[in-house]
């Protein structure tokens, strides 16, 4: 990971060094100019070894999630990048024809290199003597379906690889799983072929094993001479699927009568790993090449694009990791203000008569500073050697998520990640370690020395009502700045500082502190929630934001919720009073459990605020995943099928229940309708355009043309399909009128949701003239191109396809006539069929692949797929939630400090209480019941407002369907408060039996 935010990870590194540095001068200036404050806060550090081991905990975590995230980012990037130096090989260029071979693309003959091209390439390559470029080999890849006869098992896509054998110096990469050793593609035989270790672990094959092929629905026996690693050129062309085989060109060309290869590939000068450099020098010469001799190929992808794609994943992990972590790095600030404040309450009296004999407020700051400088650099130390190995514990956790969808995650850390991390850890400690000591040397000297708190009914000081003052112009500027610019975040952000400025104000002069600020409180609730679910557009026009919003929302409302909260506690302990009877012997404990919380309003605030935050975005994101999960789920989003069977483009099949009665498989007659759709250049063949249509001839080089699929529907896909349409065009009065058009109309089309969704699908083509909560829009003109061919056909699209449907019918869909006058017979077809029985969708699905065997066809249960692919972003929300989880721990790390300190600070109390009859059970209990008290009301709190927000936006115009039904994770949240709860149960245990066990006598005399 060499980047984030845009800028250099080293240049980050060295500001954050530069930073720590100053930190670390500030600290070393105490101790050269008032060395007895730098000792005086030193010594305390060893003198409770147990308070420093827990303080260094508390501290420790900002540090840990944020190594967690660059760790998790380094380890993405690395792992990533592994797979493609052990994939690419030596290959470093790959040249194809008019479409580029990308990553998980399986290429046709409409892609390939005629053969006269490619030697043509190969006589120039050999008279240009490209000083940069060591090698180049041309292969020919077509999927075959394979079944191993020594095991019965099949596997229906195999990619059977030709390799030019006259070719491969400069490309050692055909490698032996078991010894290590290159093998020689040239000493096979005829019918032999080296088979690579995915396909043998698919087919349980071993060397030796007879493998039966079939090319046109002809059998083809091949004996397996050895085991391959997986690489490029045995066939392993994508990370998801690397099933292959190869052998000799000569041999793979006269099976498949193809005249041709599908791609070149280019080995730079260099090894593996070492031609990054080069690569653009041997591209150049290539590219030099191609133009000079009028060649029909182009550079599609380098060895370089592939690391750098690595790169920006590896990026986009650490910076999403960073933006989620957000929340619990701002919990663990709060604690850490609340650990100092703590440890300012139980030096009152120290620090009172310090002050008494003439030492300063400065002096104050600076003993606190020496002793906070102590506890960082530790607790970052300790903080980041726990980041990385939660990171690791996470990332393998994750392999075993993502193994099925081909992403292998190899731990791994950088020593710069460690010094950022360290360095980022303890300056955002040292800054809160600074507000933290100024804030705790104001103190009233007379109330410090008699440790009493201190009484004070004066006014808010100027300094404070001119921050409020500034607070509420500077909000009403970022309101106003945001309105100006449609920008979500000003707007929201300027609108909260401005009611709670106001509130502070309001008591200022007079007013009721709990009216205000419960009032306001509840205010900015309600705004946010009808702010999330663009309900004010009609007053505030439509605004715009990101994921910003998601933690900006959070902070806002959990601050609002937590002044609710604190100032309404006496609420509950009325109830307690009103209802004390049916609490029986515990009612004592359960009073001082709820009156204590209320006696100290910062700490309970502040425990609850850490709580609530992240509970909230947990809350949150588990609630818009399975609303979103039910969209896609949806049984309306299968379009009226229930299975899909894709068949191999080397056996192409009639109908697909004349398909099955041919072999005479009984499961036809499961079949009750079906349908099929004819797809165009699997290797993205088809372009659209809405810039091109209506354009002139002469003005394509100014024309914006996208990669996006289109494909055709047959009449018995229009006749027996119910694929769900969420927007119509003006002039259709239902879905039956759009399909009805599109039988007759080869001029009309529809296309999927995710072309006007902001971030959801694939981006490479967004429709301009519909936008989302649109129920009607005029018929957009669009041109399809082939771009093989370079036939373009000027289409109307005349509905949007529902959002959950288009997770499955994905791209721009016209009749099959026009179709095929654009792009020509299709290069497969995908048939879709309707059963008799829809519940036995699976097993009919494994029939039909069985029946279809030596044909390659892939059957599977639509439902199955919705799933599959669900779960992918499924797994990843849940590796983001065991991440945030973090945060749990610093608030449940907020209840343990406090229920330590509070057995040191109630000393006298505990005494009185057992004085005046409490058991030790009862002062137990109390103290159990307070943390839990408190942790419910933080865990209630977090639920309620995240659910909350999530109802707003799943019921808003802006969330895909219409008259969404909003589902509660019941499980989740269930599960997240309850683990919550019972967490900071334990955590109370050994303070509540400390207190317990504190003798009365010793305690009342404690001072």
């Amino acid at each position: 990971m060499d980047s984030m935010f845009g800028l250099s990870m080293n240049t980050i590194m060295i500001v954050l060094l530069t930073l720590l540095g100053i930190a670390l001068s500030v600290v070393l200036l105490i101790f050269l100019t008032n060395r007895i404050s730098f000792l005086m806060g030193i010594r305390n550090i060893p003198r409770r070894m147990s308070q420093t081991v827990l303080i260094v905990v508390g501290l420790m975590l900002s540090t840990v999630i944020i190594t967690a995230a660059f760790t998790t980012g380094d380890t993405v990037d690395y792992s990533i990048t592994k797979q493609t130096y052990d994939i690419a090989g030596h290959t470093d260029i790959i040249l194809d024809g008019e479409v580029g071979l990308e990553q998980g693309a399986t290429t046709t003959d409409d892609t390939n290199i005629a053969g006269d091209d490619y030697r043509s390439f190969l006589a120039a390559a050999d008279d240009a003597n490209l000083q940069n470029v060591d090698g180049y080999v041309g292969l020919l890849l077509e999927p075959v379906p394979v079944i191993d006869t020594n095991t019965n098992l099949s596997e229906p896509s195999v990619d059977f690889v030709g390799v030019d054998t006259e070719r491969l110096e400069g490309f050692p990469d055909v490698v032996d799983k078991s010894t290590g050793d290159t093998l020689n593609i040239a000493d096979l035989a005829e019918n032999e072929v080296y088979l690579n270790e995915s396909a043998a672990d698919e087919l349980d094959a071993k060397t030796g094993d007879v493998l039966t092929v079939y090319v046109n629905n002809e059998p083809i026996e091949l004996t397996v001479k050895a085991i391959a690693k997986d690489t490029l050129l045995a066939g392993a062309t994508d990370f998801a699927d690397k099933e292959g085989m190869v052998a000799p060109l000569s041999v793979v060309s006269e099976i498949f009568d193809e005249d041709a290869v599908t791609v070149v590939l280019i080995s730079a000068t260099g090894g593996v790993r070492d031609t990054l450099d080069v690569t653009p020098k041997a591209e150049t010469e290539i590219n030099e090449l191609i133009a000079s001799n009028d060649l029909r190929m182009e550079v599609s992808d380098t060895k370089v694009d592939f690391v750098d794609e690595a790169e920006e994943i590896g990026n986009f992990m650490t910076t999403f990791f960073l933006l989620l972590g957000m929340f619990s790095i701002g919990s663990g600030m709060l604690l850490i203000v609340m650990i100092f404040v703590m440890l300012a309450a139980e030096r009152k009296s120290e620090m009172g008569m310090a002050r008494a004999i003439g030492m300063k407020r400065r002096h104050l700051i600076q003993q606190f500073l020496a002793e906070g400088t102590g506890y960082n650099l530790g607790s970052a130390l300790v903080g980041v050697i726990v980041g990385v190995a939660v990171a690791f514990a996470l990332t393998t956790a994750a392999s075993s998520l993502f193994e099925s969808f081909g992403f292998t995650f190899t731990p791994h850390a950088t020593l710069r990640t460690v010094i950022i991390s360290f360095s980022l850890g303890a300056v955002l400690t040292f800054i809160t370690v600074v507000f933290s000591s100024w804030r705790i040397s104001n103190l009233n000297i007379v109330s410090a020395i008699r440790d009493v708190s201190e009484v004070s009914n004066k006014r808010m000081g100027w300094r404070g009502l001119a921050f409020w003052v500034v607070s509420i112009l500077l909000g009403g500027l970022l309101f106003w700045a945001g309105l100006s610019s449609d920008g979500a975040f000003g707007f929201a952000l300027g609108f909260s500082l401005i009611g709670m400025g106001v509130a502070v104000l309001l008591t200022h002069f007079g007013a009721h502190a709990r009216t205000t600020y419960t009032s306001v409180g509840l205010f900015l609730l309600v705004f946010w929630g009808l702010t999330a679910g663009s309900r004010l557009e009609w007053i505030f026009g439509t605004l715009n934001g990101d994921i910003e919003m998601f933690f900006l929302s959070a902070v806002a409302m959990v601050t609002a919720s937590t002044f609710v909260l604190i100032y309404n506690l006496d609420i509950f302990l009325a109830v307690v009073e009103r209802f004390g009877g049916l609490f029986g012997p515990i009612l004592p404990a359960l009073r001082t459990a709820i009156a204590y919380p209320m006696a100290n309003r910062f700490r309970t605030g502040m425990t609850l605020a850490m709580i609530s935050l992240v509970v909230f975005a947990l809350t949150t994101m588990s609630a818009m995943n399975l609303n979103y999960d039910r969209l896609f789920l949806a049984d309306d989003s299968r379009g009226g099928w229930d299975i899909q069977v894709v068949e191999n483009p080397n056996n192409p099949l009639p109908s697909l229940r004349e398909a099955l009665q041919a072999v005479d498989a009984p499961v036809a007659n499961d079949i009750d309708k079906e349908g099929g759709v004819l797809i165009a250049g699997i290797d993205s063949a088809a372009e659209i355009s809405q810039d091109a249509a209506g354009a002139p001839t002469d003005g394509e080089d100014d024309v914006s043309w996208d990669d996006y699929p289109v494909s055709g529907l047959t009449a018995d896909f229009l006749d027996n399909g119910d694929v769900p349409l969420d927007i119509l065009a003006r002039g259709y009065d239902s879905p039956d009128a759009v399909w009805d058009a599109l039988k007759t109309d080869p001029n009309v089309a529809v296309i999927d949701r995710f072309t006007i969704e902001s971030g959801f699908g694939p981006t490479q083509f967004s429709l301009d003239g519909v936008e989302m909560g649109d129920s009607t829009f005029d018929p957009i003109t669009v041109t399809v191109r082939d771009a093989n061919s370079g036939v373009e056909r000027e289409v109307q699209i005349i509905a949007i396809i529902a959002f959950g449907a288009s997770n499955n019918f994905l791209g721009l869909y016209m009749n099959e006539d026009a179709f095929v006058d654009t792009f020509g017979q299709p290069d497969l077809t995908i048939h879709y069929a309707a059963l008799t029985n829809p519940d036995d969708a699976k097993d009919v699905a494994r029939q039909i692949e069985a029946a279809l065997v030596t044909t390659g066809a892939q059957a599977d249960s639509l439902k199955e797929i919705a799933n599959e692919q669900n779960a992918l972003s499924r797994n990843f929300l849940y590796l983001m939630q065991a991440f945030m989880g973090l945060g749990l721990v610093v608030g449940i790390a907020a209840i343990g400090v406090i229920a330590f300190r509070t057995v040191v600070e109630r000393r006298q109390q505990i005494g009185m209480l057992r004085a005046i009859g409490y058991k030790r059970s009862t002062v137990q209990l109390s103290f159990l019941m307070e943390s839990s008290f408190v942790t419910v009301l933080g865990v209630t709190a977090g639920n309620v407002l995240g659910l909350w927000l999530a109802y707003f936006l799943v019921t808003s115009d802006d969330f895909p369907g219409e008259g969404n039904t909003f589902y509660i994770p019941w499980f989740q949240i269930t599960f997240i408060a309850l683990l919550t709860i019972v967490a900071s149960l334990l955590m109370t245990l050994v303070p509540a039996r400390q207190a317990a066990s504190v003798p009365t006598a010793e305690a009342l005399r404690y001072e």
